[in-house]
């Protein structure tokens, strides 16, 4: 999440004070219809709020999605009156691609080609965006720069900060979390186009995020409302509420422009007893806390939660959710509310506020499953009474300060994760399942339709790529759309946009029998098998039975995700889905945004995990505090992972060591390599029981990363931390010379585990789990391996063209050249493959080479190719075979070598080469060209002809069998990602690779 915050820059003189602003609006699909409304009214409030004359502001209007279209000129309106008729009349979406690129290419052109004078009227062009624009717009905004223009970039939805960035003017960036948050930030507007009017290159332009950080800690960030029942029964519970409320903001940092304390209370009424900006310290904070009386009347929350949605929560009280400050709301109370809280709270909600609740003995536990921010596990506390708050200070303020601390540092950094781990999910059908019964309002309908849209964003679609299609039921059934249907991510996100609502009764069991049928017609249109996954959502027990129509399902191997929402039936939701980790329950349909993640994890483990070879290593805390049950579950948790991933010897290997203030070998990575066997030794273990030396322990484990201690050379490396406690000595410096090995970190704490030593081990915020009791390890079990195997190699390789050169002389047996073929198409697999994207082409060669693809092939036709490879025979000619890539290095066979994309042949050999002698010039002169070549010698292949072709040794890898390129998987995808991000960074272009294969008669 970026935060924001609007602050003045140091400039000399007054400078001009008027501008000439162009507006120019996303009005793409990505943004959609009933999104655009926000737009307009921030607009709206724009020319509202500017003093538009002839002598001060003019303002110009465009909107664009694949293309531009102009609303008015600077000098077409001179008033704010003819801009708002405008508005209300011809302002209207207009739908379609989002090119950004293209739209700054056309506003320069249409709008900042002439004008005032620039000096007295600087010329500033707004630009909002609701996702990454689909062309480049790097060379479009740099054009304006040049020319004078200041940018203010405004993203919301889902647009990346680095696009923002792309575009803006110094950091005139802004990131909104959602289109409605314009209405707020619009109050802002004014002041940053003064600000922009000011703007001098190279004067001191502080970064939007300093402020806050330096200023706040990470925990202390946020705008937080206690809303206590004063109806506490004894004057002695109002005192321990009083108490804990002081206790809890004694350890906050209560600033103006860190933590902001409001403080409500309600019965039959609510009342305001402090206000956002009103409470500056800790002190004015604890001042009001004594205004808080015994009050008796009915329990009102719904009113009391409206009241501070619509008060407590707004501008005008102090709340910053506009810039981007966490927003939380903590409810105390010990009796049920006396009117509704279901639409109210979800209001609240909706309005991106974190609801927490903390029930006293007489609460009712359900109806503050309905109050809170899923998962409710996490979010709600109960406790026998008020004097037990005393006892619980630390706890819930630790469950405060994690909430504010991952939405701050860690949010942004997790979905990228979550993205990234689907990458490997490159061919699956997916089908949704939707329930249209008419309990669900059209609001919450609308619900499920966002829910669809932000699972599929995760996905490339395509016909031969991840295909998607809609059932919607109720007691009729409708296709909305069939896997076929729609083959682009822009024509099935309007296709789910414009699904309408059946209505009627609740029959799921028909419903699943009726999209088996279609399943199985899908499948038909298949070439390969692929995995195949139901998500079926409903908020309502089914009329008809589900268990047999869900074993059907399952006995077609077909995953099922079950949701279920209010009133859902739980045994039926496990009856649908098969295994409780497939099943996903909240109370409202806003939980949606929160059990997306657990759907995609349950997706994209599978295809993530698949082929991992990894080393990990557990470094478990058994220091006094953790006593003998919560020793037992953290045991349980440990086996629970590992039974998510395969082990073996030449898959995942597993060592742990225990620690307090000595560490305990219990077994290395070379001991075990079953599942049982592992399970056997970790349910052994028996705890230390004495203090917690973390930095000590983090010392020792080193070792147990070398070859040594049964580690292996080429994998990706793993410490996964779990501890209770905080560390009573040095955690940074041992930690940092971990990951300076290559060591990737996950560190678990529990209960007392300090945050802050937490992330300095892991030294990323997003590889850090935290939960309040031992117990709660079980939740965050499937989220840790997804994010495993998001990590555990490098998934992003999406802009190159590779060549495959194979050796396939007569030295090669059959096994080996499937070895060979395995390692290809392995790469394969993991790139996005497309003209766009990453390109294949490949030779073998023997006495003569032969081409096997060009670079313009697609996935489906690489892999057919390689698959039916057959044996050549023949001498080792490889500087002929080299000399003969060159053919697929050239524009006319898909290279995109002039459009600066990098080039890369990964050449396969095992013997000396037949015309070593012209190996140098042959392989010099490809490297001239800037094609970077990989030589992977096997066996009997000659190191130094290796280092010659590839012009660096570290660019050789070399194996003593065929059997061993399985090794080389790793360490070729890193550098091909390297070689990625390189070009992009370098070109922001395209890059290819050719695959050359040799073929030899030794």
């Amino acid at each position: 999440m970026e935060m924001m915050l609007i602050q003045g820059f140091m400039m000399e003189g007054p400078g001009p004070e008027y501008a000439d602003v162009v507006f120019l609006v996303d009005s793409s699909d990505h943004l959609g219809t009933k999104s655009f409304p926000y737009m307009k009214t921030f607009i709206n409030k724009m020319i509202n709020s500017l003093p538009i004359e002839t002598d001060k502001y003019h303002v110009g209007l465009a909107q664009y999605s694949d293309k531009l279209h102009t609303e008015f000129q600077l000098n077409t309106f001179k008033s704010k009156g003819p801009m708002l008729n405008h508005l209300k009349k011809n302002f209207g979406f207009l739908g379609g691609s989002l090119r950004i690129g293209n739209a700054l290419q056309e506003v320069h052109r249409t709008y900042f080609s002439n004008g005032r004078d620039r000096k007295q009227f600087p010329p500033i062009l707004v630009v909002l965006a609701s996702a990454d624009s689909e062309d480049a717009v790097e060379e479009a905004a740099e054009a304006l720069r040049k020319e004078g223009v200041r940018i203010i970039s405004v993203g919301m939805q889902r647009v990346s900060e680095e696009t923002l960035k792309a575009m803006a003017t110094g950091q005139f960036h802004y990131n909104l979390r959602m289109v409605r948050d314009l209405s707020a930030f619009s109050q802002n507007m004014t002041h940053i186009l003064k600000e922009a009017i000011q703007y001098k290159e190279g004067e001191a332009h502080t970064d939007i995020q300093g402020p806050f950080l330096r200023a706040c800690e990470k925990d202390s960030l946020a705008d937080v409302i206690f809303l206590v029942d004063e109806s506490v029964g004894t004057s002695q519970n109002l005192r321990n509420l009083q108490n804990f409320l002081k206790n809890i903001t004694s350890y906050m940092d209560v600033k103006d422009n860190c933590l902001r304390l409001g403080l409500m209370s309600y019965s039959d009424r609510a009342e305001t007893l402090s206000v956002l900006k009103s409470s500056t310290s800790q002190a004015e904070f604890q001042k009001q806390i004594q205004k808080l009386s015994l009050r008796a009347g009915k329990s009102n929350v719904g009113a009391a939660v409206e009241k501070m949605r619509r008060e407590g929560f707004s501008a005008s009280s102090g709340s910053r959710r506009a810039l981007g400050v966490p927003q939380i709301a903590v409810l105390v109370t010990n009796r049920p509310s006396d009117d509704e809280v279901r639409e109210a709270t979800l209001n609240l909600r909706l309005d991106d506020v974190t609801v927490f609740a903390m029930g006293i003995h007489g609460a009712n536990k359900t109806q503050l499953e309905e109050i809170v921010s899923y998962p409710p596990r996490q979010t709600i506390s109960m406790l026998e009474s008020y004097a037990d708050l005393g006892n619980y200070t630390n706890n819930f303020l630790k469950k405060l300060q994690n909430e504010i601390w991952s939405q701050i540092s860690t949010q942004a950094e997790q979905k990228e994760l979550d993205k990234t781990g689907c990458v490997d999910t490159k061919e699956i059908d997916l089908y949704f399942l939707i329930d249209g019964s008419g309990s669900i309002g059209s609001d919450h309908f609308e619900q499920i339709k966002k829910f669809m849209l932000e699972v599929i964003e995760n996905f490339d679609i395509g016909p031969d790529k991840v295909r998607v299609g809609a059932v919607q039921y109720s007691d009729m059934r409708e296709k909305e759309f069939d896997i076929t249907d729609y083959t682009t991510d822009e024509t099935l996100r309007k296709a789910i946009s414009n699904i309408r609502q059946l209505g009627g009764g609740t029959y799921t069991g028909k419903a699943l029998d009726f999209i088996l049928q279609i399943i199985k017609k899908g499948r038909e249109q298949r070439i390969n098998k692929v995995p195949c996954y139901l998500i079926v959502l409903t908020d309502g027990m089914s009329t008809d039975d589900v268990l047999e129509p869900a074993e059907k399902l399952r006995a077609e191997n077909i995953a099922v995700h079950a949701i279920g929402i209010g009133e859902a039936n739980r045994t039926q939701l496990q009856q649908i889905a098969g295994k409780e980790e497939r099943v996903s329950f909240g109370q409202n349909f806003d939980s949606l945004k929160n059990i997306k993640n657990e759907v995609l994890h349950s997706v994209c483990t599978e295809k993530g995990c698949e082929d991992m070879k990894t080393d990990i290593m557990f470094l478990v805390d058994s220091s006094g505090s953790i006593g003998s049950e919560n020793f037992r579950t953290m045991k349980s948790f440990m086996k629970n992972l590992l039974a998510k991933i395969q082990i073996g010897l030449d898959k995942t290997r597993i060592g742990v060591i225990q620690f307090s203030d000595v560490t305990k070998e219990e077994f290395k990575l070379d001991t075990y390599f079953t599942q049982k066997e592992i399970s056997d030794a970790i349910e052994r273990m028996s705890p230390i029981e004495q203090n917690t030396l973390t930095g000590k322990a983090l010392t020792s484990i080193e070792p147990y990363f070398t070859e040594s201690k049964g580690a292996r050379s080429m994998v990706r490396k793993f410490l996964i931390l779990i501890t209770d406690g905080e560390a009573q000595d040095d955690v940074r410096n041992p930690a940092k010379v971990l990951r300076d090995k290559g060591v990737v970190i996950f560190s678990v704490g529990v209960f007392r585990a300090n945050r802050t030593q937490l992330e300095e081990i892991s030294g990323d915020s997003s590889l850090v789990f935290q939960v309040e009791n031992f117990s709660d390890l079980k939740e965050i079990e499937n989220k840790l391996i997804f994010r495993v195997c998001a990590l555990h190699d490098c998934k992003r390789i999406k802009e190159l063209d590779v060549v495959f050169v194979l050796d396939h002389s007569s030295s090669i047996q059959p096994r080996d050249q499937e070895s060979m073929i395995n390692l290809t198409m392995h790469l394969v697999k993991k790139s996005d493959v497309g003209p766009n994207r990453v390109q294949f082409g490949a030779l073998r060669y023997s006495n003569e080479p032969d081409i096997i693809f060009y670079l313009n092939s697609n996935r489906s036709a690489i892999m057919e190719h390689l698959k039916s490879l057959s044996a050549k025979g023949g001498d080792t000619y490889t500087a002929k075979a080299l000399e003969h890539a060159n053919i697929l290095f050239t524009e006319e066979h898909g290279s995109r070598i002039k459009q600066n994309v990098k080039q890369m042949l990964i050449i396969i050999t095992d013997g000396k080469s037949h015309d070593h002698t012209h190996l140098s010039d042959k392989a010099s002169k490809l490297r001239a060209k800037g094609i970077i070549i990989y030589a992977v010698g096997v066996g009997e292949a000659n190191q130094k002809e290796l280092e010659t072709m590839a012009g660096n040794k570290h660019y050789t890898i070399h194996v003593s069998n065929f059997d061993s390129l399985k090794d080389v998987y790793q360490p070729l995808q890193d550098s091909m990602c390297t070689n990625a991000q390189e070009s992009k960074l370098c070109f922001k272009a395209s890059i290819g690779v050719a695959i050359q294969v040799e073929a030899k008669n030794k």
